[in-house]
């Protein structure tokens, strides 16, 4: 059994729990529904969040911003992505969710038109900020803020800093590498990556499950998420594994021992959004409010510094500290030196790969 079988479990149950909390939250706390005004003044949403160093984003920094501009609140429900999906596609009619962010890649999956509303741009005078390569050419919501992955080591363990994902492959890290599962957006975006290093692709991910097997006695374990990952760092059960400069940073602000690099070979690029239900009960104009507050000047300038690491996609935010250090100094420039993963071509075969990633990948 693999090490992520052995969390699914515990994982099902705790989104059930945000399931029913969300759902009667949404029951109690809805104003009368308004679709066609333009009024934001007042009301509540219910939007969803990633948990770690996005949920914090959301409660420090994006929802007080919302309340200041618009008077309204938000009850915030974290959860994953694919769970996100599962619950307003089993209740699409009378969603549990007002605004949620979303990986690309569940999104993309998703029955986008029977579930979200397109981005009322009139409403978003925000969104001609946003760079271009994060706008959303089929009219939905842009990249809310990229997330960076790249390669996280332990310097206590790792005398010379790693270079390239290449390098998860040396003899010296034997028993000491980790990566995620591909259940997440991380663990699929890296399978696929090794394809395209050793000739794959989107659709053809054949190469990476070669290049597993030969990483095997370099594996100490799989884990199911990121929270999962950084307990093997801080236990030091492991030295290296890819991981967000966001994560990596969080953790190292708690004491940890780690830091991280990109690749020469390019980091990872994964871009979440924030979409409107459809059939919500909220005020569109309000949901519209809350993107348009995420995508702020000032909002991206809070996202891309302590604690929080994300790289902004407002063109007009200066990248410093970390950021800079480590990706450059304009979210443009940095985008050059990202791999910008193709999810509609990844998500045909995304379902078929994570039972073979969970078939053959014994630890």
């Amino acid at each position: 059994m693999t090490y992520w079988n052995r969390m699914t479990r515990r994982a099902v149950l705790g989104a059930g729990f945000f399931a029913g909390t969300s759902l009667l939250l949404k029951a109690c706390g809805q104003n009368s529904p308004n679709r066609t005004t333009t009024q934001t003044s007042g009301g509540n949403l219910i939007a969803t969040c990633f948990a770690g160093s996005w949920e914090q984003f959301h409660r420090e920094v994006l929802v007080p911003a919302f309340v200041q501009a618009t008077g309204g609140s938000v009850t915030l429900v974290p959860m994953v992505s694919l769970e996100q999906v599962a619950q307003l596609t089993a209740s699409p009619q009378n969603p549990p969710f007002d605004v949620v962010l979303l990986d690309e890649g569940p999104f993309n999956a998703s029955a986008k038109e029977q579930l979200f509303e397109p981005l009322p741009v009139d409403l978003v005078e925000n969104y001609d900020q946003v760079l271009s390569e994060l706008q959303n050419p089929e009219g939905w919501g842009p990249t809310t803020g990229v997330q960076v992955m790249g390669i996280a080591y332990n310097p206590a363990l790792v005398s010379t800093p790693p270079t390239s994902w290449q390098d998860l492959w040396a003899a010296q890290y034997r028993g000491r590498v980790s990566m995620q599962g591909m259940q997440t957006t991380q663990g699929t975006s890296l399978m696929v990556q090794i394809a395209k290093m050793n000739g794959g692709s989107e659709t053809n991910i054949a190469p990476a499950f070669a290049a597993l097997r030969e990483l095997r006695p370099n594996l100490a374990g799989i884990a199911p998420n990121a929270g999962a990952l950084a307990t093997l760092f801080q236990q030091e059960e492991i030295a290296i594994a890819p991981h967000d400069l966001n994560n990596v940073m969080a953790l190292k602000a708690r004491g940890a021992s780690i830091d991280w690099v990109m690749p020469t070979e390019g980091g990872i690029a994964l871009r979440p959004a924030q979409q409107i239900v459809k059939n919500t009960s909220a005020d569109i104009a309000l949901a519209a409010a809350l993107i348009n507050a995420a995508l702020s000047t000032e909002v991206q300038t809070a996202m891309a510094a302590a604690p929080y690491y994300f790289l902004p996609s407002n063109r007009n935010v200066p990248l410093s500290g970390v950021l800079a250090e480590k990706l450059g100094n304009r979210s443009a420039e940095v985008l050059e030196k990202l791999v910008l993963l193709d999810w509609n071509e990844i998500n045909k075969n995304r379902s078929a790969w994570i039972e073979q990633f969970d078939r053959e990948v014994q630890v």
